[in-house]
C-alpha cells in the first residue's frame, strides 16, 4: 500500500468527499489528487494538520502502526481493570469500521446519584468520583452538552435499574421533553422520571415506569420551582471487568 493509498483509506475512514478532506487539512483539491497518484510527497504543514487530528504520520509515511493515534488510556498499562459498562439504550450514529482507524471517544465523569424515586439532593463525591467513556458517535452534540449520573432506586424499573449509569442531554425546552425519560430538579431534589405535559390542566406529570412508586402531577403553581435538567441520551449498566478511572 503506498501514501497515496494510505491517504484514500484516511478519506474514507473520516467519511470525508474529496473537496472536504482537501478543505478540512487546508490543502488544494489538486494537492489532494497528486498525493493519491504518489505524484507528490506530502508537505509538512498537511502532516502537521493530520497530526492535530491524532492521525498517526508514521501510518501514514510508512504504514507502521495503527491508522490513528490510540487514546492515553490505551496506552497506560497501570489503568485499573475493575468495572466495565455496556451501552444498552442510546442513539449511535453509522459509522464505518477500517479495521486499525480508532474510534474517538469522550470520557465523563459521573457527576451524583440521581433519584428513581423521589427527588433526593445530588451530593457530588470528587473524592471517590468514576468516569464513563462514550464513543462519540453516541453524542453528536458534542461532550459538552451532557452530564452523566449513576441511577439510585427502582422506579424506573426494569427498564433503568439501580446504579445503571444515564447520560443527560442538557436542554430547558420542556416541549421537546415531552414524552421522554428526564432529569428534573424538584424542591432542590433531582430525579429521573418520565416527563408528560397536561396542557388540559397546566400540569407537569413525572411518571415512574415501575407501577409500584407514585406519579407526581405538579399543577402551575408547583412548577414554579422544577426544573427541566435534560433529557435521557445514553443509559449504560454494569457487566463485567474492563476499563474505568
Amino acid at each position: 500500500m503506498t501514501i497515496g493509498d494510505r491517504i484514500q483509506t484516511l478519506m474514507k475512514s473520516m467519511q470525508l468527499k474529496q473537496w472536504e478532506f482537501a478543505e478540512k487539512f487546508g490543502v488544494s483539491k489538486n494537492s489532494i489528487i497528486r498525493y493519491k497518484t504518489n505524484d507528490r510527497f506530502p508537505d509538512s504543514e498537511f502532516l502537521l494538520k493530520l497530526a492535530d487530528e491524532k492521525v498517526n504520520i508514521n501510518w501514514v509515511l510508512k504504514g507502521e502502526g495503527p491508522m490513528m493515534i490510540p487514546g492515553p488510556w490505551e496506552q497506560d498499562n497501570t489503568i485499573k481493570r475493575n468495572q466495565r459498562y455496556q451501552i444498552i439504550g442510546g442513539r449511535q450514529l453509522l459509522i464505518d469500521e477500517f479495521g486499525d482507524t480508532y474510534i474517538r471517544s469522550a470520557v465523563f465523569p459521573i457527576l451524583a446519584e440521581i433519584s428513581a424515586g423521589p427527588p433526593t439532593e445530588a451530593v457530588e463525591d470528587k473524592e471517590s468520583r468514576k468516569q464513563i467513556e462514550i464513543p462519540d458517535s453516541y453524542i453528536p452534540r458534542g461532550a459538552s452538552q451532557y452530564l452523566a449520573f449513576m441511577v439510585s432506586g427502582n422506579s424506573m424499573a426494569p427498564k433503568i435499574r439501580n446504579e445503571d449509569i444515564v447520560l443527560i442531554y442538557k436542554t430547558i425546552d420542556w416541549e421537546s421533553a415531552d414524552g421522554q425519560i428526564c432529569a428534573v430538579r424538584v424542591d432542590g431534589g433531582i430525579t429521573l422520571k418520565r416527563v408528560k405535559l397536561d396542557h388540559k390542566r397546566l400540569a407537569l406529570v413525572l411518571e415512574p415506569l415501575n407501577l409500584d412508586f407514585q406519579t407526581l402531577i405538579l399543577d402551575e403553581d408547583q412548577t414554579r420551582d422544577v426544573f427541566l435538567i435534560g433529557t435521557l441520551a445514553v443509559q449504560l449498566r454494569l457487566c463485567g471487568t474492563d476499563l474505568i478511572y
